[in-house]
């Protein structure tokens, strides 16, 4: 599993203070295990198979990061323009259409690295 170093100097990451680093690189490596058991997946042509993983791992950690910021910042939002005001908050869960696509940002990001491919069945 990469550490915070690995992620600042080596991936060149730059979004995930490293007080949230563990807690993400333990989520994105349970999403890139989830992938291995429903895709095809192995490290891109001329990449260190080790290398290839830590850098997939860093990148879906990135977008988790991003997500989650992204997630805050539609907790609570309180606008006042003259006498009018309105606040407006997220539902509780996100949508199973949200979590597909985010699945899917995930999958894009780790292919940056990864070969992700369908399973095929004899």
């Amino acid at each position: 599993m990469p550490d915070y170093r690995y992620y600042v100097e080596t991936y060149l990451g730059e979004d995930i203070p490293e007080v949230d680093f563990p807690r993400l690189i333990r989520r994105a490596q349970a999403e890139l295990a989830r992938m291995r058991d429903v895709y095809a997946v192995q490290p891109r042509p001329g990449l260190d198979p080790a290398e290839a993983d830590a850098m997939a791992v860093c990148a879906v950690a990135d977008a988790m990061y991003e997500f989650d910021q992204e997630d805050a910042a539609r907790g609570l939002a309180k606008v006042t323009v003259g006498s009018v005001s309105e606040t407006y908050t997220a539902p509780p869960e996100l949508c199973a259409a949200t979590l597909a696509l985010r699945a899917a940002h995930f999958r894009r990001e780790a292919g940056y690295y990864l070969q992700i491919g369908r399973w095929v069945h004899a």
